[in-house]
């Protein structure tokens, strides 16, 4: 191998290293703006602590669909969400607690949708938004070391843990960078299916596996010994 053809390969490797960890799925849009969809902002996402029968605790539980085009595993998730005020009551300090789980396929019908991982991730750093009008607030969390296969789609929901006595909760609308499709499964008593025209407002990065990332330095180290010697 000749120091031109190592030169090259030390590119594609900076390259291919760059490429791997910007990852990304962003549906926020900078600054965030509301998007209006069957006349509200957010559709509602949430397991209602304070439910009795026959109302249902998971009455309404929001959908966003994803692809990465590498393989790695997600190290951050963020979203927008809007509180729906129900009651004169305070909300949480801090906020409620979210749960962010992730599917490869929804099921058949409403309700039938089985996780291939849950993370419960506390209050996600709950912090309003200021200029997007009310009730609107952004979240993050690094919890949520999910792997991510290139090419796979998957789904993601984030549901707040919250009593809807107190308030409503629902994940904002995006109409940037997405395909158009979103899920909810919604009912007091009985689950419904709606599929929508709109996306979510999530963003979500991932890094390469450990593996990956072992592999590439290993032959960049390569690379860079063979040129010292070369330059002797």
């Amino acid at each position: 191998m000749n120091l031109k053809t190592l030169v090259l390969l030390s590119v594609m490797v900076l390259s291919t290293t760059s490429v791997v960890r910007a990852a990304l799925v962003d549906q926020i849009p900078g600054p965030f703006v509301p998007v209006t969809y069957n006349s509200v902002n957010a559709n509602l996402s949430q397991y209602d602590l304070g439910a009795s029968l026959p109302n249902l605790s998971n009455f309404a539980t929001a959908f966003e669909n994803f692809t990465f085009a590498s393989s790695g595993v997600i190290d951050s998730f963020s979203w927008i969400g809007q509180y729906e005020a129900i009651s004169p009551g305070p909300l949480p300090v801090g906020g409620p607690n979210f749960e962010i789980s992730f599917f490869t396929s929804l099921g058949a019908t409403a309700g039938s949708a089985i996780p291939v991982a849950t993370f419960n991730v506390g209050t996600a750093n709950e912090t309003a938004l200021t200029g997007a009008g009310a009730g609107f607030y952004s979240y993050t969390t690094t919890g949520t070391p999910f792997n991510v296969v290139s090419g796979t789609t998957y789904f993601a929901s984030i549901v707040a843990q919250l009593d809807y006595g107190i308030a409503g909760w629902g994940l904002a609308f995006s109409n940037t960078n997405g395909d158009g499709q979103s899920v909810q499964d919604f009912g007091d008593t009985s689950l419904t299916r709606f599929t929508d025209t709109v996306d979510y407002a999530i963003a979500i990065s991932a890094v390469p596996e450990p593996s990956s990332v072992a592999a590439i330095l290993t032959v960049a180290g390569l690379v860079a010994v063979r040129r010292r010697r070369v330059a002797k």
